[in-house]
This record gives structure tokens, sequence and C-alpha cells, in this order.
């Protein structure tokens, strides 16, 4: 995450910056110093919601599970810059804002602001466009996730069902045999019980030749 520390760091800069000039826009009464600072004020703004973003971009590349603490890093940031547009604003008077926007009548200000007021709402429109792909890009991943360890799993069953096949054959050839090996016993013995009944036979007959 090289590229996320150093938008970070470039944005803890712009929001130092900003801070330190909003200070300094307290008790001034030069209006033309003071329009200068509000205007560099709002431009750093500006490149921190830039920087932010850059940030969220690099958030995406991450895995799932490595997302939370880096999102929360970009949504606290984002309070942050809320914070001094607010304050920015509060500072502001009309003579400012006219000043600021560089108009010269207030309706032509009151024109401005609500062409701002309409940009504004399509920031909030795209913010919540990005937020809504963002999700779905992350559903998508936990589905791909999912299915590679369904994928994982079934590759996993069918080795052991490999495996249990080849068992089931060892074990048949085992039985083969066993039976092969229970035949040769029985024939073993019958052929042991052959040789002993003619032995005895021949011992009958030799007794009977002798005393015949």
């Amino acid at each position: 995450m090289s590229l996320f520390q150093g938008y970070e760091t470039d944005f803890k800069l712009a929001h130092s910056e900003a801070q330190q000039k909003l200070s300094q826009i307290y008790g001034l009464t030069d209006q033309d110093k003071r329009v200068d600072l509000m205007r560099e004020v709002e431009k750093l703004i500006d490149d921190g919601y830039d920087l932010i973003d850059s940030m969220s971009l690099e958030v995406q590349q991450l895995a799932t599970h490595q997302r939370s603490s880096y999102n929360a890093k970009t949504r606290t940031y984002k309070q942050d810059l809320e914070r001094l547009k607010a304050d920015l604003k509060s500072l502001m008077d009309d003579n400012d804002r006219v000043n600021l926007l560089g108009v010269s009548s207030q309706d032509d200000y009151n024109q401005r602001q609500k062409l701002l007021n309409s940009h504004s709402s399509i920031d909030r429109s795209t913010q919540r466009l990005n937020d809504a792909t963002r999700t779905a890009l992350d559903t998508e991943n936990v589905g791909t996730s999912i299915l590679d360890n369904l994928r994982s799993q079934r590759d996993q069953i069918l080795n052991a069902r490999e495996t249990l096949t080849e068992a089931d054959t060892y074990v048949d050839r085992s039985l083969a045999t066993l039976k092969t090996m229970t035949r040769r016993l029985a024939t073993n013995k019958m052929i042991t019980y052959g040789i002993i009944a003619v032995l005895i036979m021949l011992i009958f007959l030799t007794l009977i030749s002798k005393f015949s």
C-alpha cells in the first residue's frame, strides 16, 4: 500500500496547511487578504477530496478482508474535511462570498450559489453511485471467494471418492486372495486326511499279513 501511504501523507499535509490558513483568517480586517486565504483553504480542501478519492481507488485493489481499516481511515479523513469546510463557511459573510466567487452583484452571487448547490448535489449522487459500485464489487469478490471455496471442496470430495474407489479395489483383491488361500487350505486338509487314511490302511494290512 505504498501509493495509499503516499496519498495519505499528502492529505495530512494539505489538511494541516488548511487548518493553519483557516486560523489566520480569524481577526483579519483586510478584505483582500481574507478572500485570498479563503481561496487557498478552499483549494486545499478540494485537493484533500481528490486525495481521498485516490486512496479509495487504492483500497479497492485490496482483498475484501483487508479493506475495513483503510476504509475507516478514508471516512475519518472525509469527516475532517467536512469540518474544515463547515468552519470556512461559518467564517464567510455575504461580502466574502461575493468576492470569493468573483461575481459583481448579489443576484449573480445567488445564481452562482444555486449552481454550486446543484454541483454539490451531483457530487453527492456520484458519491452514492461510487459507494454502490464498491458494494457491488465487494459482493462480487465475496461471491467469487465462495465459488472458489466450493470448487476446492468439490475437488476434495472427488479426490476422496477416488481414494475410496482405490480402497474398494484393494479390499476386493484382498478378499479374492483370502478366498484362494481358504480353498487351498481346504484342499491341503483333504490331501492330508487322505494320506493319513492310506497310512492307517497300510498299517492294518501289515498287521493282518503278519498274524495270518
